[in-house]
């Protein structure tokens, strides 16, 4: 089959993120920049953001950001951690993000319930992306940020993809927010904060159909044999970890394989020992500036001796790495904590091609029209809204 004929909405995202920065940006930047008051700001000692799935993951991601501008402690959690495991003396000083497209998310919105009830000095914040009636985050929460979506102008490839627009939204987004944050505690000027904006969108915009055009004719070649996989481990640390989450979840969204994610170490320990190591795909995300890049190096040389299949996708050298592993060579972005907006992209290339060889729908929603697949995903969504909302004390 030809790549027109496998042509899919998965692999249309890939191509459009290079776009969706500026698009995004332009949409919304001053919506960002304005929505908080500089004491807002200056009086929180922790920022927490939380949320389901790619919300909490793309938070994640973000960490690194906030720990290098804003200089304050950040963690991105699932929104369960913070509604019902955390103590409630964590929660003082804190300025909270409850992320959730529709503000509708039980565990979310029982997160920021918790930290505006319980904590002294918080702020909470609801970052959405569509207007929607009785949206409870929303009235919960003590301000709110309509992030809104460009339309994905993807023709006649309509399916709903697993989403890497909306990852990048949020994560993007985030990131917007450290950005506005050192500026505002006096951490850099005005006219440093606009270049680290702009350092964000060149990122991005690097990212051109030539690069992804060079990417897809690798993963092509790659295609017959990955296509016979059932399962896959993606491996990465530090600031590449909330990556490995996101992609090993593409593949089950994609296609509904098994996967898993870990970090080097973990993965020497345990999954290097699983059988049949050739029928196992596996993926690795390393940045040049991962303090644990030589590690991580020694690591894939495991792989290449076991016979894995192994990717990694990299902004390096590819004479860095041992034969055998196929080097997918990324480019580089100018400040080290904006790397994770882009590093999952070349997946979504090969997992669109999968999805469509095997002839399944994406998330498995089936169905001969987009009616049913619409009704099907609104009974399965509400699984994670419709449930009873508590604060625990």
């Amino acid at each position: 089959m030809t790549r027109e004929e496998l042509n899919n909405s998965m692999r249309l995202e890939s191509y459009d993120l290079q776009k969706l920065a500026k698009e995004l940006y332009d949409l919304n930047a001053e919506k960002i920049n304005n929505a908080l008051k500089t004491i807002d700001y200056v009086i929180p000692q922790q920022v927490i953001a939380v949320g389901c799935g790619d919300s909490f993951c793309a938070a994640k991601a973000a960490q690194e950001a906030f720990k290098e501008l804003v200089g304050i402690p950040m963690i991105g959690r699932p929104a369960v951690e913070i509604s019902r495991c955390y103590d409630s003396k964590d929660f003082n000083n804190v300025l909270m993000f409850g992320i959730s497209s529709r503000g509708k998310t039980a565990r979310v919105i029982e997160a920021a319930m918790r930290v505006h009830e319980l904590g002294t000095a918080s702020r909470t914040v609801a970052i959405v992306n569509f207007l929607v009636e009785k949206s409870k985050l929303e009235e919960v929460c003590d301000t709110s940020i309509h992030v809104s979506l460009p339309e994905f102008k993807c023709g006649k490839y309509t399916e709903h993809a697993p989403c890497q627009r909306s990852y990048f939204s949020t994560m993007f987004t985030m990131m917007l927010i450290a950005v506005r944050m050192g500026e505002m505690r006096g951490n850099y000027s005005s006219k440093k904060a606009e270049e680290y904006r702009r350092a964000m969108l060149d990122y991005a915009a690097s990212f051109t159909d030539e690069v992804l055009n060079s990417i897809e004719d690798q993963l092509w070649e790659l295609l017959p044999q990955w296509n016979q996989f059932r399962q896959f481990e993606i491996v990465g640390s530090g600031e590449d970890a909330p990556n490995t989450w996101f992609v090993a979840a593409k593949v089950v969204e994609a296609f509904g394989d098994i996967a898993t994610y870990d970090t080097p170490d973990n993965w020497l320990a345990v999954n290097s020992k699983t059988k049949e190591a050739e029928q196992t795909g596996t993926i690795v995300i390393l940045n040049k500036d991962n303090k644990a890049f030589a590690h991580t190096v020694d690591v894939i040389r495991v792989m290449a001796e076991k016979k894995r299949p192994t990717i990694v996708v990299t902004d390096v050298e590819t004479d860095l790495f041992p034969e055998g592993v196929t080097v997918i060579r990324i480019p580089s972005a100018k400040y080290k904590w904006m790397k994770p907006l882009m590093q999952y992209c070349p997946v979504g290339l090969l997992f669109g091609y999968i999805k469509e060889l095997r002839g399944v729908s994406f998330y498995r929603y089936g169905g001969e029209c987009d009616d049913e697949r619409g009704a099907l995903r609104e009974r399965l969504d509400g699984a994670i809204f419709d449930l009873p909302l508590r604060v625990i004390k």
